[in-house]
């Protein structure tokens, strides 16, 4: 069969959503048409198509597949930001380990500088920020573990980690509202104060909680 046809026969299988037939067509130009002019065409909706079958471990060898060999690709931002989307759609969740979601935060800032004019700039930022919460909310998880146990020294290294390299995050005023508190488990009014104070400028939950622990420690 013309590589011509067996393109548009997996694509439109892909575009019906019949991803099984896509992958076996797409695997078979990709192998055994190497120099098809379709060649990273077909190599990109391989990827897309383990992706949309929520395949994320090939979707990952695919893509990358792509971007090592077809580096003047148009499809080279597309596969740049789906990489990362696919390593954090793979990872798994906050009270777990979190290298995939590390991963995808290293991905994502790469093509966030590679690619800033890419149409995928908007989606990439969301994905940025889903890794800051989800790695934020681990270490806040456990600051809030050592400090149930009494080790505020511990607990203040992990809330004050996450105010430095995660300052976006979801998490941020609870860090904040709980950091204060392990200051004053500590005998450090003024810092817990300080940060209390910045609370109240806030218009979330732990503004209340803020103006509240501020009146015992007046």
């Amino acid at each position: 069969m013309p590589t011509e046809d067996l393109f548009k026969i997996s694509k439109d299988a892909f575009d019906n959503k019949k991803y099984g037939p896509a992958i076996d067509g797409f695997k078979k130009l990709v192998f055994e048409h190497p120099g098809s002019e379709y060649i990273d065409e077909a190599q990109f909706f391989l990827a897309e198509s383990y992706l949309n079958t929520k395949d994320y471990e090939n979707a990952v060898v695919e893509y990358r597949f792509l971007i090592e060999n077809f580096p003047e690709s148009p499809y080279l931002d597309d596969a740049s930001y789906r990489l990362g989307f696919a390593y954090f759609a793979a990872s798994p969740p906050y009270y777990l380990e979190q290298t995939k979601t590390e991963d995808a935060l290293k991905i994502i800032k790469k093509f966030v500088v590679q690619f800033p004019e890419s149409e995928w700039i908007g989606e990439a930022r969301k994905v940025e920020k889903k890794c800051f919460d989800k790695l934020s909310r681990k270490e806040l998880e456990n600051g809030k573990l050592y400090f149930k146990l009494g080790r505020f020294n511990s607990a203040e290294i992990y809330f004050l980690d996450i105010l430095k390299s995660y300052p976006s995050s979801h998490y941020i005023d609870e860090t904040k509202y709980t950091l204060a508190l392990c200051y004053q488990k500590q005998s450090k009014n003024e810092e817990a104060k300080s940060l209390l104070q910045e609370l109240l400028d806030t218009k979330g939950r732990f503004a209340e909680k803020a103006k509240k622990q501020l009146g015992k420690l007046r």
